[in-house]
């Protein structure tokens, strides 16, 4: 795979209540047997991609000893795996992440020792089963600086969304984050291909500017100089954003045509938990 991937790990939920007050919210359990972050790792791991970054900064002590060691999801050899990156305490302002792009920012060289053409961006509290090798040959053949991963959420709310405005080509023409009036049923997913060294150079240049967000600052600034596209997915996806979505989310593993759709590209991989109580 051509791809380096990013996870981003590090929201804190104040709308999960106690069960995210020592736990990171990508370590959630759903499903009864897995954490929320096996969906991306699986995703990861499935498409090819071997060399993983999961950046995180609160209570990230659940978070690492779950991905403590990479072989539950076929990484691990030599140059590759999975690397869990925290605040830099040396060289930061602060001991936290300003922002998304700040957080990639302060572990920079990550990518600029990394060879791969492209970076694969996206949160960690998603379930979701997505095929990259199909969003990065969609992205080459729409000639694109960045893809956005994007789903018709038809008749339901997209209040709480990023909400993106496509024309007949599927190019970025418009984008609000949690709009009071939406303009579309589209949302972004949060999940982002953007070939490695143009991610360097916008990272560098939002760092002069003091700029942080790779929403606020790269796809809603950028949407008119760059070639920002949207790539429709139409397959299962939830994001664990309260604990009402947590509860619905585990219901959807009891309903058997959803219990297919999650795991239609096949088994999903999580670390053994087998010891004693």
């Amino acid at each position: 795979m051509r791809a380096v991937g990013i996870i981003l790990a590090g929201a804190k939920r104040s709308s999960m209540g106690v069960l995210t007050e020592h736990r990171n919210n990508s370590a959630m359990p759903v499903g009864g047997a897995y954490r929320t972050i096996d969906f991306a790792l699986t995703n990861f791991s499935q498409s090819g991609v071997k060399k993983v970054a999961v950046i995180s900064q609160h209570s990230t002590r659940s978070l690492a000893d779950h991905i403590s060691s990479s072989k539950w999801w076929n990484f691990g050899r030599k140059n590759s795996g999975i690397f869990l990156f925290t605040p830099d305490m040396v060289n930061a302002d602060s001991f936290s992440f300003k922002g998304t792009a700040d957080a990639i920012y302060q572990n920079i060289q990550f990518l600029k020792r990394s060879q791969e053409p492209y970076v694969i961006i996206c949160p960690g509290e998603q379930v979701i089963r997505i095929d990259y090798n199909k969003v990065i040959k969609y992205h080459e053949e729409q000639g694109a600086d960045i893809t956005l991963v994007c789903k018709d959420m038809g008749n339901e709310s997209v209040l709480d969304y990023g909400v993106a405005e496509l024309d007949e080509e599927n190019r970025l023409v418009g984008f609000e984050e949690k709009p009071l009036d939406p303009q579309s049923s589209t949302i972004s997913l949060g999940i982002y291909v953007i070939e490695r060294q143009l991610l360097i150079q916008l990272l560098e240049q939002l760092n002069k500017e003091g700029r942080h967000s790779i929403v606020t600052d790269i796809i809603m600034r950028y949407r008119k100089k760059l070639k920002i596209v949207g790539y429709m997915f139409d397959g299962y996806w939830q994001t664990l954003k309260n604990i009402e979505t947590l509860f619905a989310t585990n219901m959807d593993f009891l309903d058997p045509e959803k219990r297919s759709e999650i795991f239609s590209n096949g088994y999903v991989y999580t670390k053994a938990k087998d010891d004693p109580p």
